[in-house]
């Protein structure tokens, strides 16, 4: 509940920053189109998890309804993307200077709310349930949305601020501190996905790196890192139930098992498209 907080921030980041291009060639709706596929592509494979026949109440609906909209498991990250690349299409015109203030009001809010619900300051109240719900500040408007659109900023003004090691340093020192009191103080219940230090280190650890030349086949890796995120949580379900594993462990184990299974992925999907091809 760490510094491994910065990894899906930074991902929006990058997302964002490639999505500018699809908003200024016009493919923007083919981008969003894909990434709906895999999302139900996804969540059909998944379904065993969360698919359940729901009574004929509203609220039996209303649940299943959210779980398709919001996506089980680690799967939200999608529509929480999807949703921002929608929101910055409908701002890509506006000024800059009100882009920055809504980024800044959506990331404020779903840090507070994140904060109130986990250290209950609204006790045995609605707010208090509904705070401590993930889906309410980890979606797309309080999460991927602020960092979608500053990975999206960046390469629609060519940003190209370079980052000090020191300067990386001491925004990853922020969010040392600031996760470590959270960790030891009495009264938090539950972990993090929001931290305000997010909003510092996630672009610093972003610019840093992108005016780094980094030699490598960025087609393989983005192969391997797309089947590791898709299908870690098979594994780890598997290892949770036919072990007993302690939490490091068992993410040492999960990511070894599933850097493995994402390989066997990949080359079935590799043959099964060269066999398409040789058919046509």
């Amino acid at each position: 509940d760490g510094i491994f907080r910065v990894a899906v921030p930074v991902f929006f980041i990058i997302n964002g920053y490639y999505f500018y291009s699809a908003l200024d060639n016009g493919t923007q709706i083919l981008w969003i189109k894909k990434v709906f596929s895999l999302y139900f592509v996804w969540m059909v494979l998944y379904s065993s998890f969360w698919l359940s026949i729901p009574d004929a109440s509203i609220l039996g609906l209303l649940k299943l309804s959210i779980q398709i909209a919001v996506g089980y498991y680690h799967l939200w990250y999608l529509p929480a993307m999807i949703g921002a690349s929608l929101m910055v299409m409908m701002l890509h015109k506006v000024r800059t200077s009100y882009v920055i203030t809504l980024i800044a009001i959506t990331f404020i809010v779903g840090v507070l709310i994140q904060y109130v619900g986990n250290y209950h300051l609204l006790p045995e109240s609605l707010f208090d349930k509904v705070f401590n719900t993930s889906w309410v500040h980890r979606n797309f408007l309080f999460l991927s949305f602020p960092f979608f659109c500053i990975g999206y900023l960046i390469n629609k003004h060519s940003i190209k601020y370079v980052v000090s090691t020191k300067a990386l340093l001491l925004g990853v020192l922020l969010l040392c501190v600031e996760s470590y009191v959270n960790y030891m103080h009495p009264l938090r219940d539950g972990g993090f996905d929001n931290y305000f230090s997010l909003i510092i280190v996630c672009p610093l650890i972003f610019m840093f790196f992108i005016n780094k030349q980094v030699g490598g086949d960025s087609k393989n890796i983005a192969l391997y890192s797309s089947a590791i995120y898709f299908t870690h949580y098979f594994v780890l379900t598997a290892l949770k139930g036919g072990t007993e594993l302690c939490e490091t462990s068992l993410t040492v184990v999960t990511i070894i098992i599933s850097v493995a299974v994402s390989w066997l992925v990949i080359r079935i999907i590799l043959i099964v498209l060269d066999s398409i091809a040789s058919a046509l």
